[in-house]
């Protein structure tokens, strides 16, 4: 079970509120502890909802953002200070510091011919019928053992995973030994998916943390060739919207294998030419991924910039509650653009935890760059 949806086990506690925040006392031992306000809130949600998910869901529905900072540095608080029980937990706030991982180079046995169905996956699902069929065609079922390497930061490779079976991880590569865990993989999470459509290196390690059934969908030369034709739209799509992250500030530090999960959190919309998508100082909900056409960005009135097909605009305010919008959008012409909304962006960061620290972490650089420029 991912660590976001397992049920915490918490030490017999005692929560008493004050204006700033409140007080935290451990039964058993009497020991008391002062909580701010942030803290304090999202303890009280978490004991009674049961997980980080659902915690978060419920602020969600609340209309409220949670930092994901701070819900990691309590968390952090809660495991150190033996108030946090389960063994997943400390195992995960150990395993997140800069360490040497133990595993094996893959060598893969021949693969079987598959019999995943395209529509038990959303990568295939996302795709035209015959090209999903296709792909699944070129595809072979691998068993891979624990603590196997699968991909390798820095490889070249073009071949395309979907984990059917367990759970992988994904490494940061800090030099030779050391590595950071980044990431996490279960049950149908996809990854290499920009080394397949872009010809791009991978940019960390994943590797399997028990057996796993993994598909491989083998990249063969006419599929670059496949990509440019009406029938393959959908790659289109998917091509633009890997390259519009891969340029993003925003986005662009995080490693390409955990971006797979935003990718099928948005939704495609059409926008006929010369259409406002939002305004200056509207508050901000939402941020977008312009897969064709252009876009003209205006402030005050005056136009300041034009964006082409793989721009990235808006994604701050998925991180900022409130926020308003810094400039005027209006289509320039037809265009096709994915829409990640705050809330789908805000379920897909409550399954990984630490991917959303790290994003939350690059969204206030990024304001306090910002900032600085004015």
């Amino acid at each position: 079970m991912k660590l976001e949806k397992e049920m915490v086990q918490l030490k017999p506690l005692q929560l008493s509120p004050s204006g700033d925040g409140g007080t935290l006392t451990v039964l058993e031992t009497r020991q008391s502890y002062r909580l701010h306000s942030l803290h304090y809130s999202y303890l009280d949600v978490l004991r009674n909802s049961g997980s980080i998910e659902g915690m978060i869901q419920f602020f969600l529905g609340q209309g409220w953002l949670v930092s994901f900072r701070e819900l990691y540095s309590l968390l952090q608080f809660l495991v150190e200070e033996g108030i946090l029980m389960n063994a997943s937990f400390k195992n995960y706030f150990s395993g997140l510091a800069p360490k040497e991982v133990r595993f094996q180079s893959a060598s893969f046995a021949p693969g079987t011919a598959t019999s995943v169905r395209a529509e038990d996956l959303p990568f295939f699902r996302s795709l035209e019928p015959q090209l999903a069929q296709f792909l699944l065609q070129k595809s072979e079922r691998l068993r891979v053992p624990a603590n196997t390497r699968i991909t390798q930061a820095g490889q070249h490779d073009r071949d395309l995973y979907i984990l059917l079976k367990g759970h992988a991880s994904i490494y940061r590569v800090l030099d030779e030994k050391r590595r950071q865990l980044v990431a996490t993989l279960s049950s149908g999470s996809i990854f290499g998916e920009r080394s397949f459509l872009l010809n791009q290196p991978r940019t960390a390690d994943v590797i399997t943390t028990m057996g796993c059934e993994v598909l491989r969908v083998r990249h063969l030369p006419e599929f670059d060739q496949l990509i440019k034709t009406d029938k393959a739209q959908s790659l289109q799509h998917r091509f633009w919207v890997l390259q519009a992250l891969a340029s993003s500030p925003f986005f662009k530090d995080l490693p390409n294998e955990s971006l797979d999960s935003l990718i099928f959190s948005g939704t495609l919309k059409q926008a006929p030419a010369h259409q406002t998508l939002f305004q200056e100082g509207q508050p901000g909900n939402a941020c977008y991924i312009l897969v064709q056409g252009n876009v003209v960005i205006s402030q005050r009135g005056k136009n300041i910039n034009v964006l082409g097909q793989g721009s990235c605009f808006g994604e701050i305010s998925l991180l900022m509650s409130g926020g308003q919008r810094t400039a005027t959008v209006t289509t320039q012409q037809d265009s096709v653009f994915l829409e990640i909304g705050q809330q789908n962006f805000y379920r897909v960061l409550a399954q990984n935890l630490f991917l959303a620290k790290e994003v939350e972490t690059l969204a206030h650089q990024r304001l306090q760059s910002d900032a600085l420029r004015k």
